[in-house]
């Protein structure tokens, strides 16, 4: 849709009230000029939000777009380093698009990474990740590698590499998601106890970020000095400084490491976040950087009086401040944790204590953090639209991306559960999982719920994730865990281009 302006440009002599130049002005129309443009602005909107329906196999999309799988799990081969090819690994969680040096608009490398956690003799236990080459051609993005296996036996094995994030230095910071605390967790699933060769058990030295080399294909370093957490999300900053850590745990804390050397992420100062008590800033306490303190990070930050939070997932900078998304936690007792000095949230107080002054956080939120002011809030509330049009609930993966001059935040739910008005009765009593993709135009002041376009309802079972942009605005979206009796390609797991974006 285009419509047509005018603009008006007028040039006025602005003298003194009542002198003869005034006069003259006021009779000599030949000094006063208007000039009139037509100027063509294109308001058509990004897309029309679709409906919500809680009955698809499918992958819905809005009119206009369309899909094509790039990487299937056990479908497509993945070749490991010797050249053996075996079924690809699933649970596509992060997914990062590496710009190749010479083309880096038409050509590079997408890493994906598995967010399992199962013994696999010949792709590696535990999580994995797989890398394969992009072009664009006349036909759109197309697959021009095989797909490479990351070997991750240099560091023993990974678990469960969830979220993560592209360095400054160009390598991928990839996170393990794992709430393993003593080796039964690990072993119970058929994962070997393996010596990591420094004298502490299996389990101390698993739940960190691991560093990799996507372009050669091989792990740098697993990171202790970012400490044992639930790994979900870690975002550098652009001057590889400050690395900030989300905690998907309930109660989890939120960190951040500050280096002594840009991109070395084995150095600096880990520290946990507490809230002011009129919620508007914040300080950050400093935890002890010995192995034992770093093992048990969480423990340690809660007891100094860090604040406590509801799940954190992904994190996406914009403008500076950080929109973190708190995905929540139905009928969560904290009291432990207050007991031991962890500090309650200014939102969770004003917002989160049900008639039984219990604490309840059905749909979640998005968090916004100000790094200059330390000062975070709630900036956006899920729940039911008010018109009972459909409900934004627990969102987890997050992106951003700026198309046809506005910035909009991409969110993904991953509901909890199908209950409390988060799916339709009828998927309730089916016990069936619907979770929706939403765009906000970040232009929009004091956003709610109201103001969120619907953007995918993913297939029955599934989650969205690892949702990025590619440099033309086609997008990438991991298609993770759908229901196994969908028909194909969304009964496994896969990585899917969506085209239909206008760039601008």
């Amino acid at each position: 849709m285009k419509h047509l302006f005018l603009s008006i440009s007028a040039i006025i002599l602005l003298t003194s009230c009542g002198s003869e130049q005034s006069e003259e002005s006021n009779t000599n129309t030949d000094q006063d000029s208007v000039q009139v443009e037509e100027i063509e602005v294109d308001t058509t909107p990004l897309f029309e939000s679709i409906t919500t329906e809680f009955n698809e196999t499918d992958l819905k999309l809005p009119e206009g777009f369309s899909y094509k799988v790039l990487f299937s799990e056990s479908r497509d081969l993945v070749t490991r380093a010797d050249g053996e090819k075996f079924p690809a690994k699933g649970k596509h969680d992060l997914s990062v698009f590496i710009p190749d040096d010479e083309f880096p608009e038409k050509k590079g490398i997408l890493y994906i990474s598995h967010e399992t956690s199962e013994a696999h003799p010949d792709l590696g236990d535990g999580g994995g990740a797989t890398v394969f080459d992009l072009e664009l051609t006349e036909n759109g993005w197309e697959v021009t590698s095989e797909f490479h296996h990351i070997d991750f036996s240099s560091v023993g094995f990974t678990d469960r590499n969830c979220g993560g994030s592209l360095a400054p230095n160009g390598n991928v910071l990839t996170c393990e998601e794992t709430w393993g605390y003593n080796n039964e967790y690990f072993t119970k699933k058929g994962l070997k106890d393996r010596d990591f060769g420094n004298g502490r058990p299996m389990w101390q030295n698993m739940g960190y970020v691991v560093e990799v080399d996507p372009r050669e294909r091989k792990v740098v370093k697993r990171h202790m000095s970012m400490g044992k957490l639930v790994h979900e999300d870690v975002h550098i900053t652009p001057d590889g400084m400050t690395a900030y850590i989300t905690d998907d745990y309930s109660p989890g804390v939120f960190m951040k490491l500050e280096m002594t050397e840009a991109n070395n992420f084995s150095s600096g100062q880990l520290s946990a976040y507490k809230q002011s008590e009129d919620g508007e800033s914040g300080e950050w306490l400093a935890i002890p950087m010995d192995t034992t303190s770093l093992v048990n990070c969480r423990k340690i930050a809660v007891e100094m009086g860090a604040t406590l939070i509801i799940r954190h997932e992904w994190l996406e900078e914009i403008n500076g401040d950080l929109f973190i998304c708190e995905t929540g936690e139905d009928y969560f007792n904290w009291d432990q944790s207050i007991a031991a000095g962890g500090s309650v949230p200014n939102w969770v107080n004003n917002g989160l204590i049900n008639e039984e002054g219990k604490y309840d956080d059905v749909y979640g939120r998005i968090l916004k953090f100000d790094p200059e002011t330390n000062k975070m809030s709630s900036y956006l509330e899920g729940g039911v639209f008010s018109d009972s049009s459909g409900v934004f609930s627990n969102p987890d993966c997050n992106t951003s991306v700026t198309l046809n001059g506005k910035t909009y935040l991409v969110m993904s739910e991953d509901i909890n559960w199908c209950d409390r008005g988060r799916v339709s009765k009828e998927a309730e009593i089916a016990k069936a999982f619907y979770n929706e993709v939403y765009f906000l135009d970040m232009s929009i002041e004091n956003p709610t719920v109201d103001d969120l376009l619907r953007f995918a309802v993913a297939p029955v079972g599934a989650e969205t994730t690892g949702v990025i942009f590619l440099p033309n605005g086609d997008m990438i979206m991991n298609v993770q865990h759908p229901k196994a009796s969908n028909p194909a390609p969304f009964n496994k797991s896969c990585t899917v281009l969506i085209e239909g974006f206008r760039k601008s």
